[in-house]
């Protein structure tokens, strides 16, 4: 007969009940119990388990980031909004890696991945940084108003 099924080799699938539920450890949460500081913590989440920007440390700006007088708050500052920006809108991973693949792409573009004076360093990276920025904010205006 065509078109005739034989069931008789047919399998079906029975439910089979877990046995037993295994629990996986938090593994930061463990890390920290144990004072194993080794795991990557998320780049927005940076700021709060080191108590500063992972700019002040990828950049060694040490603990005068943040002096009135010669500090480097408002580069700092403007780096991690743009990285903040670029993780919220999926152009980059969330993730320390990542970050630094940024920053050393930047570094690339701006010259200044072997200037060795902070001061320049920061600041041209930081305006590079702004003027990116607010290219994409004309991009933004370009696409919201159609023009």
């Amino acid at each position: 007969m065509k078109g005739y099924l034989d069931m008789s080799d047919t399998v079906f699938r029975t439910k089979v009940e877990p046995t037993s539920q295994v629990s996986t450890p938090d593994v930061a949460k463990e890390a920290s119990n144990t004072g194993n500081h080794d795991i990557e913590v998320p780049f927005m989440d940076y700021e709060a388990e080191h108590a500063k920007p992972f700019s002040v440390d990828y950049f060694n700006l040490g603990d005068t980031w943040q002096d009135p007088n010669g500090g480097f708050e408002t580069e700092v500052t403007m780096i991690e909004r743009y990285l903040q920006d670029k993780i919220k809108s999926g152009e980059i991973a969330n993730s320390l890696t990542a970050v630094k693949e940024a920053l050393k792409g930047v570094e690339k573009i701006t010259n200044m991945k072997k200037e060795e004076r902070p001061v320049v360093k920061i600041s041209v990276i930081a305006n590079y940084m702004r003027f990116l920025m607010d290219n994409d904010k004309i991009y933004s205006g370009i696409k919201h108003y159609g023009t």
